[in-house]
């Protein structure tokens, strides 16, 4: 049966700054398709901030739909998406770009860092595009020392200056995630972000953004295969041809692959 994170329904505002009352991510009847195929159908979802949400599902579930739905990359065809209460579907494309940019962060399997820019420069790179459009030097926040800063909690702050070739499988992850705080997002959208990693490096990985939602309250939903990953999570929720199937609060290894072999 679908299912819901929360019992509080998904709040709607036009405007694209909002107050902290509102969840980070809330997904309300979300269904799209392509063609006939019905990727998603129906989806009720409602992250807070401070939550983690893993999403669990075999191929062709919907789960790379649900993230481009979550990040305002794909529009549904019915229901709707907020990010702290901004209607993505309402913005244009511009401010959808910059809802993006500012208040959601992105950790992927394929990292797309910039080989060319210093790891720092990388880290700042949401930052120095914001101030490129006039935003970052208004509000002061002067984005190399941010970078730092983010680089220092994510334990790489004497890396800043070096090309991400130079780093480890596991360091580069790490510069992910320190782009994905380093605007302080509403909520932190992981698509398999251990899923190059060798279970030691993904279990800090994992550790990393589970601390980062202790520390930092965004919403993290990450999409994974792994049991072991989706055991860090508060929820884990289950795709099946676009519906949501089955919920677990706080599972183990061992409570996700019983789930796992259901299907």
């Amino acid at each position: 049966m679908p299912g819901r994170l929360s019992a509080h329904p998904p709040a709607q505002s036009a405007a694209v700054h909002s107050a902290p009352a509102h969840p980070a991510l809330a997904l309300d009847g979300v269904a799209r398709s392509y063609g006939s195929r019905r990727a998603l159908d129906g989806i009720d979802l409602v992250l807070p901030r401070g939550r983690f949400l893993a999403v669990m599902g075999r191929s062709g579930s919907g789960k790379s739909t649900l993230l481009a739905c979550a990040a305002g990359l794909d529009r549904p065809d019915e229901g709707t998406v907020t990010v702290g209460g901004t209607d993505v579907a309402a913005l244009g494309e511009r401010d959808r770009t910059r809802l993006r940019r500012d208040r959601v962060g992105f950790v992927f399997q394929d990292l797309n860092l910039l080989s060319a820019l210093s790891v720092r420069e990388n880290v700042a790179l949401p930052l120095l595009l914001a101030e490129e459009h006039g935003r970052a030097r208004a509000q002061g926040l002067e984005p190399l020392r941010r970078a730092d800063e983010a680089l220092a909690r994510v334990g790489l702050a004497e890396r800043g200056e070096a090309r991400p070739g130079q780093l480890s499988g596991g360091q580069r992850q790490r510069v992910a995630v320190a782009r994905a705080l380093v605007t302080t997002p509403e909520v932190i959208l992981a698509d398999e972000p251990t899923g190059a990693l060798d279970p030691v490096t993904a279990h800090e990985v994992l550790d990393l953004l589970r601390r980062t939602v202790a520390a930092d309250g965004p919403a993290v939903l990450m999409v994974t295969h792994d049991p072991a990953a989706a055991a860090v999570a508060d929820r884990t929720v289950f795709l099946t041809d676009g519906r949501i199937t089955a919920t677990l609060e706080r599972p183990s290894p061992a409570e996700v692959r019983r789930e796992l072999a259901r299907w």
